[in-house]
């Protein structure tokens, strides 16, 4: 039943949806265990292939700090 009303939406209503749905998904993934685990694992090799550096402490350190500025916001809409 949900999924004939869905498809009998406009594409307008549609874009409404998924711009009003935002937030909460990137919320969803910011709170979400796989995230962060992904996050650690994939920044500091990102650093460490980077920097070409080997230095524990200064990989982590940085990837620490570019996982802060790291935000997903949603797409600003005309």
């Amino acid at each position: 039943m949900l999924q004939e009303h869905l498809m009998a939406l406009s594409e307008k209503t549609i874009q409404n949806l998924s711009i009003a749905l935002t937030p909460d998904v990137i919320d969803d993934i910011f709170q979400d265990e796989r995230y962060i685990e992904l996050m650690m694992e994939l920044i500091p090799e990102f650093v460490a292939k980077n920097l070409q550096s080997e230095d524990y402490d200064l990989v982590t350190e940085i990837a620490v700090c570019m996982m802060d500025n790291i935000a997903m916001k949603p797409r600003k809409t005309v």
